[in-house]
């Protein structure tokens, strides 16, 4: 007799699929993680919740998260170490452990990283707390677009936390690359000549934190000639309306050496400011060029008059002065023309290479929203006087004058250490979340 077949439906009855409920710490972590993922979100919420998040799936104090940036990578996101190595910890294709993952797009190991030869030490993190180490490629369209790193102080990562590492990297990957990340040197193409039509990231460094939206304005000196007005006016409104401009220029030197002093930062050359500005010479000779051709004439030729003299006598401590005198007199000429601050909009993002006393200055009319510098700004003068701003600001960023143009809206990140030019509605719409408290208008 011949034997039937089995009813399938019948056997697949006692089969029961199992439906990973939530109560799994690990797996809930990557669910979340997942999730996260799946959603479009802006490159800054990735820096900061990535790492959060992989650090949890981990069970690791330290997560990192390296941009390609060039022919560099540059720690952008990280939990566990100092923020203050967001854009400073720097390392290029190939050097350390992080560089070797980069390099190979090979996943990499140690269960006692600082010991291997390829380590690269950085004093700001003390990585010898976090000997196990496993760091992944994170993939791109043209090659590797960074490294995701994961640390702890004990525990060697297994197998299977490569391969899953590895996988998180991969959905990492398409947030990196529409973030558009571009290099300084990088030449901007002919296409996109228009404002408002591009959306890219610019690297640089972190100088104050905090994130400032504005639109991106070249801060410009004013010119010697002012109104029409000016130069008709008497020598009795000429002095009442220089010394008007003094006064405010000193009572604003006398706020900042006040902070200055709070927070322990050395600010004596503000001191020489207001010692220029107090001296009864630069009112006298002001008065005396403006005679018939205004104010803005007479300030000019003042700082010109004492350029002059310091070339003549090649003494250092006279070209310092002369320096400081222009800067006095542009600024003197800003607030009575009403040149620099009219064409400057209130809350916009300023642009420039460094800073000196002239934007200090101008800053407590004007209320820039951030700045970005294209220059290095070393420890001394400019630093304090960024400091003393006090708002968001990013310096050496290269790429800003090759992809971004005045009028264009730009979203400085100062925690990072980005610039990003043309943001989404959706990343304004966040920074002005942000900004909401401050009662203050970004002009985007």
């Amino acid at each position: 007799m011949m034997s039937s077949a089995p009813d399938a439906s019948s056997s697949t009855l006692d089969v029961t699929p199992t439906i990973h409920a939530r109560g799994v710490e690990r797996l809930d972590a990557v669910v979340d993680l997942v999730h996260a993922l799946a959603r479009p979100r802006p490159l800054i919420e990735v820096l900061d919740e990535v790492p959060r998040r992989v650090a949890a799936v981990f069970a690791s104090e330290v997560c990192s998260l390296y941009l390609r940036e060039g022919d560099g990578l540059v720690m952008r996101g990280n939990v566990g170490f100092t923020t203050s190595a967001l854009g400073e910890v720097r390392l290029r294709v190939g050097e350390g452990l992080v560089g070797v993952t980069v390099e190979c797009m090979r996943p990499v190991t140690a269960d006692t990283a600082h010991a291997h030869a390829r380590f690269r030490s950085f004093s700001m993190l003390d990585e010898e707390r976090f000997p196990a180490f496993l760091a992944v490629p994170v993939p791109g369209a043209h090659g590797p677009s960074g490294a995701l790193v994961v640390q702890r102080s004990a525990g060697a990562y297994a197998s299977h936390d490569v391969e899953l590492l590895m996988a998180l990297a991969g959905a990492i990957a398409p947030l990196v690359e529409r973030a558009r990340i571009v290099a300084g040197a990088t030449v901007r193409p002919p296409s996109m000549t228009s404002t408002g039509t591009r959306r890219v990231t610019i690297p640089g460094r972190a100088l104050v934190p905090g994130r400032g939206l504005g639109v991106l304005t070249a801060v410009q000196r004013p010119g010697a000639r002012g109104a029409a007005s000016d130069a008709k006016a008497t020598t009795r409104d000429h002095a009442k309306a220089l010394e008007r401009a003094i006064l405010a220029c000193d009572a604003t030197l006398d706020v900042h050496i006040r902070a200055a002093a709070r927070r322990g930062v050395e600010a004596t050359f503000l001191a020489q400011h207001k010692t220029i500005l107090d001296d009864g010479r630069l009112r006298e000779r002001t008065l005396e060029f403006a005679r018939g051709r205004g104010l803005a004439h007479g300030l000019a030729q003042v700082a010109r008059e004492a350029t002059r003299t310091a070339r003549l006598t090649d003494v250092p401590m006279l070209t310092e002065r002369a320096m400081e005198m222009s800067e006095v007199c542009d600024v003197l000429r800003a607030l009575l023309t009403h040149e620099a601050t009219s064409a400057i909009p209130r809350g916009a993002v300023w642009v420039g290479e460094t800073v000196t006393v002239f934007e200090l200055l101008l800053a407590s009319r004007a209320r820039p929203a951030a700045l970005v510098l294209s220059g290095a700004i070393a420890p001394g003068r400019a630093r304090t006087l960024v400091e003393l701003i006090g708002v968001p600001a990013v310096c050496e960023v290269a790429g800003i004058y090759n992809w971004a143009s005045d009028g264009d809206v730009a979203l400085v990140d100062g925690d990072h250490g980005l610039v990003r030019v043309n943001p989404s509605r959706r990343e304004r719409d966040e920074a002005r979340v942000e900004r909401a408290g401050e009662g203050s208008d970004d002009g985007a």
